[in-house]
């Protein structure tokens, strides 16, 4: 079984799950190092992913929204940039394997993909099937936990909700991967740092909520 490795584990809870404020301004989800991220945000990220075929919660998406920036500032310090052409065929390739069939793909959907593309560049391999982050993911994870300021419609982001949320993905995709020891980078799709259980009922996609409880 693919396994996060414990390095990344220990690294991601030593400063434990911190109290994050809260943001002022109405109809924000969260607020990072100078970033907004508004519910409206939330909502469309969460309809793109659904849309694509996968079921997830308003956390997944508010997860992806805020490591959004440092992704993308790291892919493209690497020189690895994905084409508008690329994101569009990956997308429509992610429809297809969950048994949808897109004919036109949204720039919310695009945004998503590229994102979850931008995303595992900064994944390394570790020993064995494991996997963890570079050092600017990593710190940005803590920076999540103690800085946030939060909407209390998602709870807290927690360091150890994240790696317990990627341990689970590569576990997953090791399930039907046929490619024995490759993680597929689809794993970061649903990464998440907030628990399914802080939403409010109106929140939460039942699909999403059906795959948390087992």
């Amino acid at each position: 079984m693919k396994r996060i490795s414990a390095a990344l584990l220990t690294i991601l809870v030593l400063s434990g799950c911190a109290v994050t404020g809260q943001p002022a301004q109405p109809g924000t989800a969260a607020v990072f190092d100078g970033n907004t991220v508004t519910n409206d945000q939330v909502a469309a990220w969460s309809t793109a992913l659904r849309d694509l075929g996968f079921a997830n919660g308003p956390g997944e998406a508010l997860t992806l929204l805020l490591l959004q920036p440092i992704a993308e500032q790291s892919a493209v310090a690497d020189g690895k940039v994905f084409t508008d052409e690329q994101v569009k065929q990956d997308a429509i390739s992610w429809a297809l394997a969950t048994g949808q069939m897109i004919t036109e793909v949204t720039d919310d959907q695009m945004a998503v993909v590229r994102m979850v593309r931008n995303l595992a560049t900064q994944a390394v391999p570790a020993d064995g099937d494991s996997l963890t982050f570079t050092q600017p993911v990593l710190d940005a994870l803590a920076g999540l936990e103690a800085r946030a300021e939060v909407s209390p419609e998602y709870g807290d982001f927690s360091q150890e909700l994240f790696a317990a949320s990627v341990a689970a993905a590569v576990a997953d995709i090791a399930s039907y991967s046929s490619a024995e020891g490759q993680i597929s980078y689809l794993v970061l799709k649903r990464v998440n740092g907030f628990s399914p259980y802080a939403q409010r009922e109106w929140m939460v996609d039942e699909a999403a909520k059906a795959g948390a409880t087992t």
